[in-house]
């Protein structure tokens, strides 16, 4: 008697399939963290490059305010009649107090096309760096040619001196010129990069 084997064929595996597809998904999300990877880079550098220029802007407009205060020592603004002259476009001065914006920074500066049409020539460049330093002057009086007193001007040191002759019986300033000048500086360096500086100083 014959026996009769039964062979039974292989049942296909149908997880191959799923497999494949597990694959696919993989590769596609760490394709997506690979670009959110690239693009996190280069905002950071980007970030960090514009960092670098307003630190470099700022550094430049800081090391100006010793050049631009120097001409009430020695320059132009050293004398007392300079210092009432309502407006010395060469030295970028003012007499008086200029109308400024909410942050206090002069309007004049707001516009750079409307101060290079009057007072390019006085800007200073840093050529080597690409920056360009704009500023003023003004006085924080409200007239030009009045004499210093703390009711027209912002003084630093006010006080009272009864002492002198019979006919200086009018409370005085103590001490010397102490009226108060304001420094305004618009810095612009490369990629538009801007910084605006303020500094306030007595003689």
């Amino acid at each position: 008697m014959t026996n009769l084997k039964k062979i039974s064929k292989p049942i296909p595996s149908r997880q191959s399939g799923i497999v494949l597809f597990i694959t696919l998904v993989a590769l596609a999300v760490m394709l997506i963290a690979s670009v959110a990877l690239i693009r996190s880079t280069d905002t950071n550098l980007l970030m960090s490059g514009n960092l670098a220029f307003k630190r470099d802007v700022v550094n430049q407009a800081e090391r100006t305010m010793p050049t631009i205060r120097n001409k009430f020592l020695v320059g132009s603004l050293s004398s007392s009649i300079s210092k009432q002259t309502n407006h010395i476009a060469t030295d970028n001065y003012y007499a008086t107090i200029l109308p400024s914006s909410n942050q206090g920074i002069p309007n004049i500066l707001l516009d750079t096309a409307v101060f290079d049409a009057a007072m390019s020539a006085n800007n200073i460049v840093y050529a080597a760096g690409g920056i360009t330093i704009r500023y003023v002057i003004d006085r924080m009086c409200v007239t030009g040619t009045v004499e210093i007193s703390a009711g027209s001007c912002t003084i630093s040191k006010p006080g009272t001196d009864f002492g002198g002759d019979a006919f200086n019986i009018d409370n005085k300033l103590t001490g010397e010129d102490g009226v108060v000048y304001r420094i305004s500086i618009r810095a612009t360096g490369p990629k538009n990069t801007e910084a605006f500086l303020q500094s306030t100083f007595t003689i």
